[in-house]
């Protein structure tokens, strides 16, 4: 969502945080696959080579995405002038289809469903999350509780 901030700071912001998730992401499963495809003995040479060979790219692609997503939701905050979950849902299935487009249209269509609704379940639990924690339980009334 918007949050107030300009649409380049949203830009550099989720770029970076969404390079910042693959570098760490990305490092973790590369090294736990070098290291359990190497032979004995050469477990830690071989996952910190995997994670030198394949990182750069993985982060660099989660970074292209959140570019991308971030840009297709300013675009349509300001198209539709409304700042509500349905942008950064429409951005994000745009733009993972929209980088799945070298492999076909069928393979870019279902990509964008898929991260439509992957991103469409997690807008949704951060909703049921604000409406859960925003409820207040009753307070005991003071005069009650002085008077027992």
């Amino acid at each position: 969502m918007n949050r107030g901030k300009p649409w380049f700071e949203h830009l550099v912001d989720d770029t970076g945080e969404l390079f910042g998730y693959g570098t760490v992401s990305g490092s973790a499963f590369y090294m736990l696959k070098g290291m359990y495809n190497s032979p004995k003995g050469e477990c830690l040479s071989r996952g910190l080579q995997a994670v030198r060979m394949n990182v750069p790219r993985f982060a660099s692609n989660f970074g292209i995405f959140g570019g991308l997503s971030s840009v297709l939701e300013s675009s349509m905050i300001y198209a539709r002038q409304k700042d509500d979950p349905w942008n950064s849902i429409l951005a994000s299935a745009a733009s993972f289809g929209f980088l799945r487009m070298r492999r076909g249209i069928g393979s870019a269509s279902r990509s964008a469903l898929f991260m439509g609704l992957a991103v469409a379940f997690l807008e949704g639990c951060g909703i049921g999350v604000n409406k859960l924690s925003s409820v207040q339980c009753p307070q005991p009334d003071i005069e009650e509780l002085d008077n027992k």
